[in-house]
């Protein structure tokens, strides 16, 4: 007679055999969009990340024109390389002056990458987009 494996026992093991995938370089930000929302009041930030395998962390801080912060955003132990956020302004927002998006990537206290992105605040319609 054949004796039966514990299936949790089984389970671990299968676990244990999984090859583990190493990451040939850190994550970096391949790319980084801000597009203002019609009411000025809030930005869309589009953020791709270059493949990882372990997490790691976005920190985003929106500058006014003189520098003051206006909005931040910390996303802890991103899961996708893509993201679609939107920061909401702190204060009323000043018509076509420019501000700029410091992003900065890390992971474990290091920092990975940073990408500055400088923009006027002033809504453009998107084109149109046909199929």
């Amino acid at each position: 007679m054949t004796e039966l494996q514990d299936p949790i026992e089984v389970y671990r093991q299968s676990l244990a055999d999984v090859p583990r995938v190493a990451e040939l370089h850190p994550p970096t930000i391949e790319r980084a969009e801000v597009l203002p929302y019609p009411d000025l009041s809030r930005i869309w930030v589009r953020i791709q990340i270059s493949p990882f395998t372990s997490s790691p962390n976005l920190a985003l801080t929106l500058l006014d024109p003189e520098g003051n912060t206006a909005s931040t955003m910390f996303i802890i132990e991103a899961r996708e390389p893509y993201q679609s956020l939107t920061l909401h302004l702190r204060q009323p927002p000043r018509v076509e002056e420019q501000y700029r998006l410091e992003i900065e990537l890390n992971r474990d206290e290091v920092v990975l990458d940073t990408r500055l992105v400088n923009f006027a605040l002033a809504y453009e319609e998107p084109p149109n987009v046909h199929h």
